[in-house]
């Protein structure tokens, strides 16, 4: 998944300050720091962006008429495009956007592109409203890591507290899985 810009925060600085009792003074900006790393770690780990945003995914032609989009929930699809052009948009359409979006190719609408061409696929995704399960999650992170002392900028990944593995466990998007009858 390939951001188009840089996603707004899930939980803002005033919203966790009230749900963590915050008392004192405060740097902002670290806690700003704090909840967007602890938003893009339950984003990773559920696949449910939590706010709206612009992303883009990356596949390759010839692998069907249907491509499940990896992430949800998903808003609208805004564009396909490969290296010779733009599909039109009478060419795909999403389904099942809350609960298991995918992508439907017209008949023919990838006659001209050649198997393993890459394609571009613009969607919005996210939801109206976060999820309180999963902003909960972020202020649990978030907390801790404050609490700890750890550094954002580090490369080794923070342990998560076991009520949050808990929360973004319940909350994890996975594709449905395809039965086959033998």
């Amino acid at each position: 998944m390939i951001l188009a810009e840089i996603p707004p925060l899930g939980v803002s600085v005033e919203a966790y300050k009230r749900a963590s009792h915050w008392e004192g003074d405060a740097d902002n900006s670290r806690i700003e720091a704090c909840l967007a790393a602890a938003q893009s770690a339950v984003e990773t780990a559920t696949r449910r962006p939590l706010t709206l945003r612009r992303v883009r995914f990356e596949t390759a032609a010839g692998q069907g008429r249907r491509w499940w989009v990896p992430v949800a929930p998903a808003r609208e699809l805004l564009g396909v495009t490969w290296s010779d052009g733009e599909l039109g948009a009478d060419a795909a359409r999403l389904l099942f956007a809350d609960s298991e979006p995918q992508i439907l190719f017209s008949d023919g609408a990838l006659a001209g592109v050649p198997d393993g061409a890459p394609l571009s696929i613009t969607l919005s995704v996210g939801p109206d409203i976060v999820p309180p399960t999963l902003a909960q999650a972020v202020i649990l992170i978030a907390r801790d890591w404050l609490e700890a002392g750890i550094a954002i900028e580090t490369v080794e990944s923070p342990r998560i507290a076991f009520g949050a593995r808990a929360l973004i466990r319940q909350a994890r998007y996975r594709r449905p899985g395809i039965w086959c009858r033998r």
